[in-house]
Formats: C-alpha cells, sequence, structure tokens
C-alpha cells in the first residue's frame, strides 16, 4: 500500500472511530453492496468515506464516472455538497490530485434523465433539445391535460391519466405493456406542443436506451460505478432506468431504510431492497449503531424496539420495554392544550431548541390544535401539506411556469432572477392569503436564498436544473429546516429528511395513526386495538409502521405522544374512540405525566 492510502486509510479509520460495520462498508472489496441504514445511523459520512476510498484506489479511472443517485432532489444536491466538501478533506493530505467533479455527477433520476435527453433527445423529437424551455405539465387528471395541451383528445388524456395511476398503484404490466403507447402520445401531441409531464422524462429515456443500444452502451461503460441513496423510494420507472445502466461489470453500492418507505401511495416499491440484493447479487451490510441517539438511552431503545416489529411482525424479539410518555387527554380540547403547553415548556426549557408537531394527515383534530395556537397568540410556521394537495401542487407548477417564461428571456440564475421570481408569484397570489400559501411563499424565499448560499459552487446549468427539479418534485417542503421559527406543525411525509430537537405526535387514535384507510379499516382488532399481525394485514402494517418510524425518529433528543379519548369527527362532533394500537406495540412502555396548564384559553 502506497503511503498516499495509508494517509487516507488512517483519516478514515479515525473519523469512523472503530465503527466495524461503517468500515467494512468503505474499505469492502466487494463491488457490489446493499447498506441497510437506519435514519441516524451514520450513513452520510460512510457514504463519503466510501467515495473517498474508492477514488483513493482508482476504482473510478478517468475518463470514467460514478453516478449518484437518489429519489429526492433535495437529497441529490445535498450529496453533492457533502461530497463536494467532505471528500477533499479526506484526501488533503495526500498527494492525490483529484478533482471531484470529473470524477462523480450526482442527480435524482429525473435530473439525470433530463440531461441524456438534452443531449440526445433530438433523436425522439427536435423539441427536446430545448428541454429546460418545455413547460412541465401534469397529465394525471384528463380535463387539465386537455386544458393544456390545446386540441389533446379525450381519449388521449384518460390514457395517460391511467398510465400515471397504474404507476402509483404498481400495475407493473400495464405500465410494461403501455410504454411504447404512452411515449407515442408524449411525442406527437404534448413535445410538439413544447410540453413535457414529469413521468415523460423518465419514459422517455427509456425509449431512447431502447431504441439506440449504442447510447445505452456509452452510459454503461462511461458510468462503471452506480450509488443510489434513499433507495427504498424507488419506483417502477427509476427501478427501470437502473436495471438498464447496471450490467455485470458494475460496481453497486445501494443504500436505503426497508422502513422508511413511506412513498408507497406514490408508486415506491415495496420490499424492493431484498428484491434487488438477489436481482444484483448483492452482499449486504447492516449498519448497526445509532449516533442520532447514542446519548439518549429511552430513544436509542424506542428506535430498537420498533425495527424488531417491522424486522418480526408476529413475534418481535424484545428484551426490554422502551419508555415513552404519552399523555391521554378526555376531549381534543384537553389535548390541544397539552400539545400547546407541551411546547411553550419545551423551549423555556431549551431556549435554542425547535420542536415539530407531527400528525399524519389534516383534519378536524389538528385544526382543534391550530385554533388553540393562534387563540394564544403562540407563533408556529404551517406545514400541512402534502405531495397530493392540490394547492401545495398548483403552487409549485405555478412557480415552474414563471420560472421557464423567464427563462426565455435571461437564462442566468442570479438572486435578481430569484427577486423577480419571487415578485411574480407574490402578484399572482396576492388575494390569496391562506396560512398554507403564505407557508409555502416563505418556503420559495428560503429557497432562493439557500441556492446561493449552499449551492453557490454549482454551475449556472446546474442551477437552472435544480431550480425546475424542485419545482417538478414539488421540493419546496425541503426547505422548512431554514424556517425562522420554534414550532413546526407538519405532516409525517413533509418532514421526511428533517430533523428537530424534539417531536411531539398527537392524535395517536384509531383512525387517526395509522387511519381508517391505511390499517383499521377491516382490523379485526376494533374492541381493545391491540393488532394481531396475520398473513393478511402484515403489509398494510408495515407501511403504516414505516410511516410512524419516521416521525418517531425526526426527533434528535425525546418524542412525546399524546391521545383524546374522544375524537373529533369532520362534522365537528365527538366519538369515542381507542388509542392507536402503535401505543400497544410490543417493547413500548406508557407511562403519563401530567402537567398544570400554562395556557388556559381555549374554544
Amino acid at each position: 500500500m502506497d503511503s498516499s492510502l495509508e494517509i487516507i486509510k488512517s483519516e478514515i479509520e479515525k473519523r469512523h472511530q472503530g465503527d466495524v460495520k461503517q468500515l467494512a462498508v468503505v474499505f469492502d472489496t466487494n463491488n457490489r453492496l446493499l447498506v441497510e441504514a437506519p435514519a441516524g445511523y451514520g450513513k452520510t459520512n460512510t457514504m463519503v468515506s466510501k467515495i473517498a476510498y474508492m477514488l483513493a484506489t482508482n476504482e473510478i479511472p478517468y475518463p470514467k464516472r460514478l453516478l449518484a443517485l437518489t429519489f429526492s432532489v433535495n437529497a441529490a444536491y445535498k450529496i453533492k455538497k457533502d461530497v463536494s466538501l467532505k471528500v477533499p478533506e479526506l484526501l488533503k493530505d495526500s498527494n492525490l490530485n483529484i478533482k471531484i467533479s470529473d470524477k462523480i455527477f450526482v442527480s435524482n433520476y429525473h435530473g439525470f434523465c433530463r440531461r441524456i435527453l438534452k443531449k440526445y433527445g433530438y433523436l425522439l423529437h427536435s423539441n427536446l433539445l430545448n428541454i429546460d424551455n418545455l413547460q412541465s405539465i401534469d397529465d394525471s387528471k384528463p380535463r387539465n391535460t386537455m386544458r393544456d395541451v390545446t386540441g389533446l383528445s379525450y381519449e388521449n388524456a384518460m390514457f395517460l391519466s391511467e398510465y400515471n395511476t397504474s404507476l402509483k398503484e404498481l400495475k407493473y404490466d400495464f405500465v410494461k405493456d403501455n410504454i411504447i403507447k404512452y411515449n407515442q402520445i408524449i411525442i406527437d401531441e404534448l413535445i410538439s406542443r413544447e410540453v413535457i409531464p414529469y413521468n415523460a422524462i423518465l419514459t422517455l429515456t427509456i425509449k431512447l436506451f431502447n431504441d439506440y443500444p449504442k447510447i445505452l452502451s456509452f452510459y454503461q461503460n462511461f458510468f462503471t460505478s452506480i450509488l443510489v441513496d434513499e433507495y427504498q423510494d424507488t419506483n417502477t420507472l427509476s427501478y427501470w432506468i437502473l436495471n438498464k445502466l447496471i450490467t455485470e461489470k458494475t460496481n453497486v453500492l445501494l443504500l436505503g431504510d426497508s422502513l422508511q418507505r413511506i412513498y408507497g401511495f406514490i408508486g415506491a416499491i415495496p420490499n424492493l431492497l431484498n428484491l434487488s440484493a438477489e436481482k444484483f447479487n448483492l452482499q449486504k451490510i447492516e449498519l448497526d449503531k445509532n449516533y442520532r441517539f447514542a446519548q439518549n438511552p429511552s430513544m436509542l431503545l424506542l428506535d430498537k424496539n420498533i425495527r424488531s416489529n417491522a424486522e418480526n411482525p408476529k413475534n418481535p424479539q424484545i428484551l426490554e420495554e422502551a419508555n415513552i410518555e404519552f399523555e391521554i387527554l378526555e376531549d381534543q380540547n384537553e389535548e390541544s392544550l397539552y400539545v400547546i403547553n407541551k411546547a411553550i415548556k419545551l423551549i423555556r426549557e431549551d431556549p435554542e431548541a425547535k420542536v415539530a408537531i407531527l400528525v399524519k394527515q389534516r383534519g378536524a383534530n389538528i385544526t382543534r390544535i391550530i385554533d388553540t395556537f393562534n387563540l394564544n397568540n403562540v407563533p408556529f410556521f404551517y406545514g400541512l401539506y402534502s405531495d397530493e394537495d392540490p394547492i401545495y401542487t398548483k403552487f409549485h407548477r405555478t412557480c415552474l411556469f414563471e420560472f421557464i417564461e423567464i427563462l426565455k428571456v435571461n437564462n442566468r440564475v442570479s438572486k435578481k432572477m430569484g427577486k423577480s421570481h419571487q415578485l411574480k408569484i407574490k402578484s399572482l397570489y396576492e388575494e390569496n392569503n391562506s396560512p398554507l400559501i403564505e407557508a409555502i411563499s416563505n418556503l420559495l424565499s428560503l429557497f432562493w436564498e439557500r441556492i446561493f448560499i449552499d449551492f453557490a459552487f454549482v454551475s449556472n446549468e446546474e442551477k437552472i436544473i435544480l431550480v425546475k427539479d424542485t419545482f417538478e418534485n414539488y421540493g419546496l417542503k425541503q426547505y422548512v429546516e431554514f424556517v425562522n421559527s420554534s414550532i413546526i406543525i407538519s405532516t409525517v411525509h413533509g418532514a421526511k429528511g428533517l430533523e428537530w430537537d424534539y417531536v411531539i405526535i398527537p392524535d395517536m387514535e384509531k383512525d387517526s395513526f395509522p387511519n381508517f384507510w391505511g390499517l383499521c379499516n377491516g382490523c379485526s382488532s376494533n374492541s381493545d386495538c391491540i393488532l394481531e399481525i396475520k398473513d393478511e394485514n402484515e403489509s398494510k402494517f408495515l407501511e403504516e409502521l414505516s410511516v410512524f418510524y419516521v416521525a418517531v425518529t425526526r426527533g434528535r433528543k425525546q418524542v412525546y405522544f399524546s391521545a383524546s379519548k374522544k375524537q373529533l369527527d369532520n362534522s365537528g362532533n365527538y366519538r369515542v374512540k381507542n388509542s392507536s394500537c402503535f401505543m400497544n406495540l410490543k417493547g413500548i412502555n406508557k407511562s403519563t405525566k401530567a402537567q398544570q396548564s400554562t395556557v388556559v384559553k381555549n374554544k
């Protein structure tokens, strides 16, 4: 081993402080690895060190590249930032002269495919040469598609919608058997009119690879190593792209956590980690040290026990119960007071802290909590939106449309452009001062601000792709971490990938968390909500447990739970409800810590 490599290896060992599993990933000579990486287990550091070691050992020889992909645009740019800043630190004391940008290409799936179409898409249609200026549309709703595409028949609009639905509902055969028809309609009817749907960026890349094998062969040989982060979120089309790119010679590193798969409702493939281990002949390594909760034994044990329930739902191996603080209140009025008092108390005791109140979905119960905050003039950030929320999605599509219009005049991404874009969006929504629009507008401002802080180092072309991908992926929610508010009220899906000091999870009742459609509908444990896992409900249980686990692991210091004995329905009437079956999971011991009210106002 030469001296440079010894220096790098020593630096990596020092950084990982004897973590056997992390070092196994970094130094393993097997070129096919699957890394099970739960939240807080040091995945990012492991990934950065692995890339540094691959560069040091010339596993990415010039002019070849490592392709790093992820589902979310924000996650992709975090990887880009981490790699750009931290890999050079690991290599600085060696005599290696490596330019990171010449070795690694980082993107989300859509950003990667957009690059390919920008270069070779003209072979499918000349308008793809100018893909950055094509207007992006949502083809999931027939009437909206017909509104956006003049002359499109209702029959074709219905087919595009059906294809979207099939992707979300994992109807693999329909997606595979009809991709040719889908692409033909896209090319003939939409690209020709200078519009492009979100899914088509992937389907047209698949068509390009199928129709032009030499292009596919070029990318297979160019990207000799492929790394995929957040692999559990991969959907059918993304997986199809990977299958095209990965050959017998490709180095493969997949990182993910099967218990954080919460995008099943938009098409994330179930059990993908295990399926891919077999498909690509991967050696599996499970990271096993939780650094996020290392100084917090109760949270460490809660994390472990939830994962035990996921690993063996019918008979989890529990050695010690985790104590949780679970407050059961008489009704939603009392619960809303508990939540606001708890949040205030936490901030008074820890003034620099941020508190997140996370819920499964909007409804009458969370509305009562919000009313209590407003009534008592306690400020908070409103983050109750999801990728399926029509107002949230329309705001992003409006942002995308106006950004593309600006690009037609000036394609230089600058602070001036950002201000111009924000002013335009503000003028379009000046008569809408709803909490949701106010919140997303705040996120838009933060997004433009962070572009020139976090991504000042990327090229203008990459900034354009970042902006377009963020709006196309409904990604403004990821900028909640930068809001200037001590209290955030958010959905769990909106909180994915983020962290706060403390998390409060209210509405832990039957039909709320898990909700009626998620697990409670048809459950045979209605009388006591002590869930018995059987073959017929195991899949739904694991899906809902994933959302619960993501909610719990958003808290760095502590998580608190609450429920009401009487739950509000959508008509504002109270219904007696059991506490959630998740509060009865094996390995959870509930304790109550009553507190005096510090806020007395309520409806």
